[in-house]
């Protein structure tokens, strides 16, 4: 395997012969190209920012309650009396445990 230098491949770079220029059609066919090719990206970044809009405006609008009114369970109210779990130990001074006094999650 040859290895060529930095020194060694400039001097073949300069010794190239220098590229001819490109016929005029091939060349108004390239600039077209490239013209459509950055026309197509910008259409691209308009339609998301438009589409962004667009999903921000639907995902504002509050829509009303699923379940009617009359098929809501009322929560029962809290006893007069706090329950024993709640009540602090004789002595009146508390443990530092918490008590807990709702507990729905694990119903």
């Amino acid at each position: 395997m040859v290895v060529f230098g930095v020194d060694r491949l400039c001097w073949l770079l300069a010794q190239a012969e220098p590229a001819k220029e490109m016929p005029p059609t091939t060349r108004a066919v390239a600039m077209m190209a490239l013209l459509g090719i950055a026309l197509l990206g910008m259409l691209l970044v308009v339609i998301i920012l438009l589409g962004g809009h667009w999903v921000r405006r639907q995902g504002s609008h509050r829509r009303g309650p699923v379940v009617p009114p009359d098929m809501i369970l009322k929560k029962d109210s809290p006893p007069a009396e706090p329950s024993t779990e709640t009540k602090l130990p004789e002595g009146g001074h508390s443990t530092g445990e918490t008590a807990i006094t709702d507990n729905t999650r694990n119903s």
